[in-house]
């Protein structure tokens, strides 16, 4: 049985955690399946008129390209765990 390295085992260990958390900033943040904005669209009701209007306020939005960096940057982590070398068990 092959034994994997300390070393291949914290790739992917890093590779799980570089996933989730992208994953869970995206959902954290909206789920937005554009780019990522840094302001947020709110609507507002003027009480005198009785008018709804559009107001921007500061907010950060992550977009796709956080999703597939987080992707990418996992795919990388797990393919070098791939590569490491493996400890050789001494046969007598």
């Amino acid at each position: 049985m092959k034994k994997t390295s300390r070393l291949s085992l914290t790739l992917r260990v890093t590779a799980i955690a570089a996933l989730l958390a992208a994953l869970g900033l995206w959902v954290a943040t909206g789920s937005h399946r554009g780019w990522t904005q840094t302001s947020k669209v709110i609507q507002q009701h003027d009480e005198i008129t009785g008018i709804d209007y559009p107001v921007r306020v500061p907010g950060f939005v992550a977009g796709v390209e956080v999703l597939a960096g987080g992707v990418a940057a996992a795919a990388v982590l797990g393919g070098a765990s791939l590569f490491t070398n493996r400890r050789r068990t001494a046969s007598a």
